[in-house]
């Protein structure tokens, strides 16, 4: 990124080019990092058009350092937009969930048709300053890494105007929005207001015929389930995978083991009823809260077609007949393989152990079953 300067007594302003294919240094993440590296900052404040987990996840590690630390941030992202995702405004749920200093998560949903909140805000509070970021650059991987972006930092006293005038945009920008909770991540979601992470934005034109840039920069984080996964807090844990049926991005596999008897089982159905455990519905199957889905399952050459519901907080008990004569107990294999479709298989007896061991790794009470995503 070339640099130009100027200065007033109060402030000092900075030119910041991040260029599409000369790979001008350093992207515009890596700014925003080495401010968030900054010793003595108190506060960030986001505000952005697009929002996608794959130029938040870029900052995440270092947001949560600040947050640990006692630090504060708050964010607002425009939504329904064509290309804001549901996993940008989960992770902001996730945030609240394990540190409180997350103290405002706001979405704005365009009023006017001919009219789009279209700003792109980073700013970084710290004792006796502040620097903003102004420009171009969206919180997304092609604003971070990929796009040719142009913008100004500014960095001033506290005590400044230009900082007065910063809080005055800030309370206007809130003011459109709305704070971002799971109900409303899923009321956009199931209206069709967000966008996909596995959507690479080459919709738009005749960009699906033209190559794609093999970015210097640093490549998309791993999927926030993932992240989620990662958590060394089981309650948490849960509560997190619970609410992740707006997400994008979801585990390739359910590992889940089966025991001699499942329970529950009517009119002859015991021994092919298995009980899914509650944050695998969300998680993995994308199931909401009182939401029903139909599904595909493939034994070998065997397809049964089944419909499940997720009642909240309770498990639900799949019927699948191939598994009635499996030895139990058991692990049973759930691979992705489509939209609503997997492939099932069960785990050799041999390597009953060593799978449960690697793979089974969740387990939501001591004594239930336990089950593993990846």
């Amino acid at each position: 990124m070339p640099k130009s300067k100027s200065s007033t007594s109060s402030s000092a302003l900075e030119v910041l080019l991040q260029h599409q294919t000369t790979g001008a240094k350093p992207h515009t993440y890596q700014r925003l990092l080495s401010l968030l590296k900054e010793p003595g900052l108190r506060r960030i404040r986001f505000a952005v058009a697009y929002a996608r987990w794959d130029g938040i996840g870029l900052l995440a590690p270092k947001i949560e350092e600040l947050l640990k630390g006692g630090g504060e941030f708050q964010c607002i992202y425009g939504v329904n937009n064509g290309v804001t995702t549901p996993d940008a405004l989960l992770y902001s749920l996730y945030l609240r969930e394990l540190y409180a200093r997350h103290t405002y998560a706001g979405a704005v949903d365009d009023e006017f048709a001919n009219a789009t909140f279209h700003p792109k805000f980073f700013e970084f509070r710290f004792a006796d300053h502040t620097v903003a970021l102004v420009g171009s650059a969206n919180l997304t991987g092609g604003g971070m890494v990929r796009n040719t972006e142009l913008g100004l930092e500014v960095r001033a006293s506290n005590t400044d105007a230009l900082i007065a005038s910063l809080d005055a945009a800030w309370v206007a920008m809130r003011g459109e929005s709305e704070p971002t909770t799971i109900a409303k991540v899923r009321a956009l979601k199931a209206n069709a207001k967000l966008s996909d992470e596995g959507d690479s934005e080459t919709k738009r034109s005749d960009k699906q015929s033209k190559p794609f840039l093999k970015a210097s920069g640093k490549l998309a984080p791993k999927p926030l389930f993932a992240k989620i996964l990662d958590l060394d807090a089981p309650k948490k844990k849960t509560k997190l995978l619970t609410e992740l049926d707006p997400a994008t991005q979801r585990p390739a596999k359910l590992y889940l083991q089966i025991f001699e008897t499942e329970t529950g089982g009517q009119g002859g159905n015991e021994g092919y009823q298995i009980q899914l455990p509650t944050a695998t519905l969300p998680s993995y199957f994308g199931v909401g809260p009182d939401e029903g889905k139909s599904a595909t399952f493939l034994f070998g050459k065997e397809v049964i077609q089944t419909h499940f519901t997720h009642f909240y907080n309770n498990t639900h008990r799949l019927r699948l007949k191939p598994i009635l004569s499996v030895h139990r107990p058991a692990i049973l294999i759930f691979e992705r393989i489509g939209k609503d479709q997997y492939r099932c298989s069960v785990v050799p007896k041999n390597r009953y152990a060593a799978v449960l061991a690697s793979k089974c790794t969740e387990q939501t009470r001591a004594g239930a079953r336990r089950w593993g995503l990846e």
